[in-house]
């Protein structure tokens, strides 16, 4: 159980790291979001730490960016921390997830790969919201990706239920059609704000996080 929530919560890390990436080093952002944004990566840091003991190798990205973090001010600021620290975390990062994805096998690979867009676009999107972000656009762009990112998990799960011997697959039912329900409505509250055209709450992403992150738990759990 608990190899697979490091799973899951590695993908959720280095997808949120690649959305925080991405919005510090293109987004135009005002010095006391920039601090607020250096803050948020102490969440990454500690999602790092905590799937250390079941993948040794995700000591590399939490050092790497545990020194970056160390190293931005958390105040107003208009300069960045040591970006090359930052992407050279993203890399160890990238390759923690794809050696554990090696060693899963093929589909639960591809499914880890599929969370890093789902479970990392939907924390990177918790963590800009708690930043008190104002780039608008980001908040319209990760709930479509998440959408994209959910389409891939469910084709997924459906091509190796389809690979299976067919009591197993039987036996998989419930589990895949649970997995893809609340992937579902975690994708709908996740894309509520939307809908309202209102800008998101905290707590509604963070519950749809909660669903999603259950949903790729029973899912790794289904094709393991």
């Amino acid at each position: 159980m608990y190899e697979l929530l490091s799973s899951v919560v590695m993908s959720g890390a280095l997808g949120a790291q690649f959305v925080l990436t991405l919005v510090l080093l293109k987004g135009d952002i005002c010095p006391g979001q920039r601090g607020r944004l250096h803050k948020a990566f102490w969440f990454l840091v500690a999602a790092w730490a905590l799937v250390v003991p079941f993948s040794p190798f995700s000591a590399l990205p939490f050092i790497a960016l545990g020194i970056f973090s160390l190293r931005s001010k958390s105040g107003k600021t208009r300069l960045s921390g040591p970006i090359p620290v930052l992407l050279l975390a993203n890399g160890f990062g990238a390759l923690a997830v794809l050696i554990s994805a090696w060693h899963q096998g093929m589909f639960v690979g591809l499914l880890m790969i599929s969370q890093v867009a789902l479970v990392g676009a939907i924390t990177g999107h918790c963590l800009l919201v708690r930043a008190r972000s104002r780039l608008q656009a980001f908040h319209r762009i990760l709930p479509v990706a998440g959408i994209v990112a959910a389409m891939l998990m469910a084709l997924v799960i459906a091509v190796a239920s389809t690979s299976m011997p067919e009591a197993s697959a039987n036996a998989l039912v419930t589990s895949v059609l649970t997995s893809l329900g609340l992937v579902l409505v975690g994708v709908i509250i996740w894309a509520f704000h939307l809908l309202r055209q209102t800008p998101p709450h905290l707590l509604q992403l963070c519950c749809a996080l909660i669903v999603i992150g259950g949903a790729s738990g029973v899912a790794m759990s289904a094709l393991i």
